[in-house]
């Protein structure tokens, strides 16, 4: 029987090393979006319990070069920006 995992908080997942912060997004994320920066990067946005993960991949090679949770509401009124503007292209 698997046991049943713990919520975890902003704070401690941003105190867990990388590969684990990798393994717990794959395991519990939801990817909300995603967008192309300067033709390299994926940048995703991700919902983990309470609180959004930003997780940055390298379009060359699908590495995961970083994942940080978001703790600023400028960083959020980023994604909400982009999704906006992508809408009105939509219509």
């Amino acid at each position: 029987m698997k046991a049943k995992q713990t919520r975890m908080n902003i704070n401690e997942f941003g105190r867990l090393p990388i590969d684990e912060r990798t393994n717990y997004l794959w395991d519990n994320g939801t990817c909300l979006g995603q967008r192309l920066v300067d033709g390299a990067y994926i940048l995703c946005i991700y919902a983990l319990e309470d609180f959004f993960v930003e997780a940055i991949y390298s379009k060359n090679d699908n590495r995961v070069d970083a994942i940080r949770p978001i703790s600023e509401i400028d960083k959020w009124n980023s994604y909400v920006d982009c999704t906006i503007r992508q809408l009105f292209q939509l219509s």
